[in-house]
């Protein structure tokens, strides 16, 4: 270990179309010495090793009521290490060997089905969004009071930004699907 600082810690957005461009960015930083230590939800702790060439791999947890002990032993019988968890995103990583990269999704259907899970939780927090923000809209704001509106005006917004991530998921679905099976990865 070089002199210098050890450990690092990153915070990143992602936003959930971008999991391979994350996927990716783990990887170069595995590549630049850099081994993820741990996950949270808007950060990821680092710390210093020789370059490795490792795959990581986000998995976006399956439906409710799915046996997570199983879920997550599936992927350890495949050889995964399980790092942790981002939200709802699970993170794995796998050595890559003599070049092949290993993939979780071999075929575009799971990442479609994938894709689809997602859509179904911003489907649902769209609707709560909506109930809280349209009665809202017809109270009368009170005179010297502006909370209201900001609060409808974030509310808005958070709508916005849940309608927006549904469309570019469906894009990328809609990519999948025309891709066929060249299109998994």
């Amino acid at each position: 270990m070089s002199v210098g600082k050890s450990t690092k810690t990153v915070f990143r957005i992602m936003l959930p179309w971008q999991d391979q461009r994350e996927e990716r960015w783990l990887a170069e930083q595995a590549r630049s010495g850099w081994r993820l230590r741990a996950v949270h939800c808007l950060s990821y702790s680092f710390e210093t090793v020789a370059p490795e060439d490792m795959a990581y791999r986000l998995d976006f947890l399956p439906r409710r009521g799915h046996d997570r002990t199983e879920y997550l032993g599936l992927f350890k019988d495949a050889g995964w290490e399980y790092v942790g968890r981002r939200g709802f995103w699970q993170v794995f990583r796998k050595p890559v060997v003599d070049g092949v990269v290993p993939q979780i999704y071999t075929d575009p259907q799971s990442r479609i089905a994938m894709y689809r899970r997602v859509v179904g939780l911003l489907g649902m927090l769209l609707a709560l969004m909506i109930t809280q923000t349209a009665p809202r809209l017809s109270l009368p704001s009170r005179p010297g009071s502006d909370l209201p509106a900001i609060i409808i005006a974030i509310q808005l917004s958070l709508t916005a930004a849940f309608l927006y991530g549904i469309v570019r998921l469906l894009l990328v679905i809609h990519g999948l699907k025309k891709a066929g099976p060249k299109g998994a990865r």
